[in-house]
């Protein structure tokens, strides 16, 4: 049998090495949950609407960190969006990458999910913006454009025209007895451009004989937005719809192959007004990396 001894140095150096690893893991930073969500907004526009009255620059704070009951965002009509970002990268990995929370409500007001890398690694979303495909996919209008022009007095109406020469105006409604009132205080320019990819109509009129009911179809938004109630990647529990970067695709509709994101942008995706229920508008409440 072999004899081991251990000198009084020997036995000092182990014990100062074992100090020394055990002081340096414990130095190792803990990680902050809030670090798993929004860490900062970076422009916030509001798309004419009837919430334009209540929506705030300052309610971009209810957009970073975890989300909270009774606080979220108004994006407003067709274009509306907020631009976010994390304080790191997001992991394109299998399955969902991240989720949007959505203001629970009775139906999916859908809004179309951009993403964008860091590449050049100044912490600014600056580059390029790639689209996150849902199942209208097919049936949605790329590159299109809405200008919004502001009401010309209080009792007249906000106009608009759009990129394929339509033209039409906000018929007034909840909160505001006249459209005017849509218009966003923050928006001081007489007319606004707002470009973005157009989802079909949310709702259908289902009566007859003249009267309303408006219904949005079984299969209509099934998965990729936010604020999809109706979609099958909908987490009731937390009121968020679950998103892979996966599904990305340029300006053109073609995918596009993303090692990870930094950057989001959320943005009112269907362009109508139906009836009584009147605009589909988006609201969301903030969004999380499912890695962390």
């Amino acid at each position: 049998m072999k004899r081991f001894s251990i000198t009084f140095s020997s036995l000092f150096l182990i014990c100062a090495f074992s100090v020394i690893f055990v002081s340096c893991k414990g130095s190792e930073p803990e990680q902050n949950e809030s670090d798993a969500y929004i860490s900062e907004v970076f422009e916030y526009v509001y798309g004419p609407g009837q919430h334009a009255k209540d929506a705030a620059v300052s309610d971009t704070a209810d957009f970073i960190g975890k989300p909270t009951d009774g606080a979220w965002l108004y994006l407003g009509g067709f274009g509306g969006y907020v631009i976010a970002g994390f304080n790191h990268n997001v992991l394109n990995g299998a399955g969902n990458d991240f989720e949007v929370y959505a203001l629970k409500g009775s139906a999916p007001e859908p809004a179309v999910v951009y993403v964008m890398s860091d590449t050049n690694g100044d912490g600014k979303p600056n580059e390029t913006w790639y689209e996150l495909k849902g199942n209208q996919f097919e049936n949605s209008k790329r590159n299109y454009w809405v200008r919004y022009y502001r009401a010309v007095s209080d009792t007249a109406n906000i106009t608009w025209l759009d990129s394929e020469g339509a033209r039409g105006y906000l018929k007034c409604g909840y909160g505001a007895p006249n459209s005017s009132g849509w218009w966003w205080p923050t928006t001081i320019t007489d007319s606004i451009t707002l470009p973005g990819t157009r989802l079909p109509d949310s709702y259908e009129n289902t009566a007859a004989n003249g009267s309303q009911y408006w219904v949005v179809p079984t299969g209509r938004f099934t998965w990729g937005y936010a604020e999809n109630l109706s979609g099958t990647d909908y987490d009731k529990s937390i009121d968020a719809n679950k998103l892979d970067i996966s599904n990305a695709v340029d300006s053109l509709g073609h995918a596009v192959s993303l090692a990870h994101i930094r950057f989001i942008k959320i943005q009112t995706g269907v362009f109508q007004q139906a009836g009584w229920t009147n605009e589909v508008s988006s609201e969301v409440r903030g969004a999380r990396d499912l890695r962390k």
